[in-house]
């Protein structure tokens, strides 16, 4: 099992400060995260101030000026809101100048309000998503010059400079939440998956979507072994379980009141991921205590014995190898994650090694 963070963070000022302090901490994470061990540190896109980050790149080139090992991803690249060629020279640029450490999840994401603000509309988002992949792809991994002829994008003879260091190309994980179609997708490409592990829907759902991803990596001839099939998870170390319930509930209660009213702005897109669970993201949780959400096991929130325990259900019920924690949301303060971050580590990560 490999441990990455995830930082789909939700901006409070009054636990924070100014964005300087902010991003100074969450640096300083990243530092300590290499330091522990952890394998990976991804950052999150949205274009709706104060959740997660309009330029991922930036952050993610900063955090890899300042280590030497981790690996580096997008969690997720929002393909549909971006021209895939300075998403293919950006991130090709960051391979580079990190020796080769990017990890590249994409996807479309949930806020319509997203798609408002690049004045898109949202009904394209599934076939700008995948034109811009193949786009993507096709940049980082032609050995000479190519053309591209398709709905949104038009290239003739383009070269792209410098090409990442990873061959073929870096690897890429394709997010997947509620849709069979996107996990179904995700295996007919040939791409690792990254599963939403945290949305209150029954898990065997969820189980029986990845088993259709894997399906068709073997109808499209790949290996389902040599793909990794990862999820994320919110995330807290407790340093008991008194401890762990009483900021757990605090993080998860508040995470959900600042998505709820982004949502509000715009709504979720209309893309099918989302076509059979109407309403709003906020909704999917509304009337649900923590108790009862906890019990879905739809978090990683506990002391460390109930944290070993839960990974170990992940790993054997969902077949996941490698899961994102979800870690400086809700408002903790940078030394409870620093905390939070030093008790996985030491008392959580040796039971997988």
């Amino acid at each position: 099992m490999k441990f990455g963070l995830l930082y789909l963070s939700d901006y409070h000022s009054d636990s924070y400060g100014d964005p300087s302090r902010y991003y100074g901490h969450i640096l300083e994470q990243v530092e300590l995260a290499e330091q522990l061990g952890f394998w990976s540190v991804w950052f999150g896109e949205h274009h709706a101030g104060g959740y997660a980050f309009g330029a991922p790149s930036v952050i993610a080139t900063a955090a890899a000026a300042r280590t030497k090992r981790i690996r580096l991803g997008t969690g997720v690249s929002l393909i549909p809101l971006n021209n895939p060629i300075r998403l293919a020279e950006e991130y090709a640029m960051l391979d580079v100048v990190s020796g080769g450490r990017l990890e590249y999840a994409i996807g479309r994401g949930v806020l319509k309000y997203d798609y408002d603000i690049m004045g898109l509309d949202e009904s394209e988002s599934y076939a700008r998503f995948r034109e811009g992949t193949e786009l993507i792809v096709k940049a980082w991994s032609s050995p000479g010059p190519f053309s591209h002829q398709g709905r949104f994008w038009k290239l003739t003879d383009y070269s792209l400079f410098p090409p990442p260091v990873q061959k073929p190309h870096p690897p890429i994980f394709s997010s997947a939440a509620v849709s069979p179609e996107s996990y179904a997708w995700a295996g007919a490409m040939g791409f690792n998956l990254c599963a939403t592990f945290f949305f209150p829907i029954p898990p065997t759902e969820i189980r029986h979507k990845i088993d259709l991803y894997r399906g068709a990596l073997t109808e499209h001839g790949f290996d389902p072994n040599s793909r990794t099939i990862s999820g994320v998870f919110h995330a807290y170390c407790g340093e008991d379980a008194h401890e762990a319930r009483a900021v757990g509930e605090n993080l998860i209660t508040r995470y959900f009141r600042f998505t709820g009213r982004l949502e509000k702005r715009g709504g979720l897109h209309t893309a099918a991921d989302y076509e059979h669970y109407h309403g709003s993201l906020a909704s999917f949780f509304k009337g649900k205590t923590y108790d009862e959400l906890d019990q879905q096991r739809l978090f990683m929130i506990g002391d460390p014995e109930a944290l070993i325990e839960r990974i170990r259900w992940a790993a054997e019920f969902y077949g996941a190898q490698y899961l994102l924690l979800g870690c400086f949301q809700g408002g903790i303060s940078h030394e409870q994650c620093v905390r939070s971050l030093e008790r996985f580590a030491r008392y959580v990560m040796p039971a997988f090694t």
